[in-house]
C-alpha cells in the first residue's frame, strides 16, 4: 500500500467517484482546490496502483490552518486502516509546515473517528448563531486538532 501526495493527473479518476451528496460541480471545486495544494492532500493505492482513498486539504490564505475537506476510502477498502494513514500523512505535513490546527465539519456519527485521531469539537472565533447554523441546519460538528 503506497499514500503520496495528490498529482494533476489525478484529477479525472477522483472526478469519478461518487462524491454524494455533494452537487457534482461542487466534487470538482474541492478537487482543483487541493491540486492547487497539494502538499497537503494524499492518495491511497495498493501495489499495483490501483486507488484506495483520498483526503483532500487546503491550507488556509494564512497558512496557519488547514481545512481537511474530503476523507474518502473506497468501500472494498475499508476497515484496513487506509483513513488513518491519509490523517497520519496530512498530521506529518502540518508538522513539517508549522501548521498551527487542522480543522473540519462532520456529521455527529463520525466524531467519535476524529477525536481517536485528537480533533476535539470547538466552536472558537465562531458566533453562536454560526455554531447554531452548523449544529441544527447542517447538522455538522467542527472538529478541530491543534498543533502548536
Amino acid at each position: 500500500m503506497n499514500i503520496r501526495n495528490l498529482r494533476v493527473e489525478d484529477f479525472f479518476l477522483l472526478n469519478e467517484l461518487d462524491w454524494s451528496p455533494l452537487p457534482k460541480e461542487r466534487d470538482s471545486i474541492y478537487l482543483l482546490m487541493a491540486l492547487e495544494q497539494q502538499p497537503c492532500s494524499f492518495v491511497a493505492q495498493d501495489d499495483e496502483g490501483t486507488f484506495l482513498g483520498v483526503l483532500l486539504a487546503s491550507r488556509g490564505a494564512n497558512g496557519d490552518s488547514i481545512y481537511l475537506n474530503h476523507l474518502l476510502v473506497h468501500q472494498n477498502a475499508r476497515g484496513l486502516g487506509l483513513g488513518s494513514r491519509l490523517m497520519a500523512a496530512l498530521d506529518d505535513y502540518a508538522v513539517q509546515a508549522g501548521v498551527a490546527q487542522i480543522w473540519l465539519l462532520c456529521e455527529s456519527e463520525t466524531i467519535d473517528y476524529y477525536q481517536s485521531k485528537g480533533y476535539a469539537e470547538s466552536y472558537k472565533y465562531l458566533t453562536q448563531e454560526l455554531e447554531q447554523y452548523l449544529l441544527t441546519k447542517k447538522r455538522v460538528h467542527r472538529m478541530v486538532k491543534i498543533f502548536k
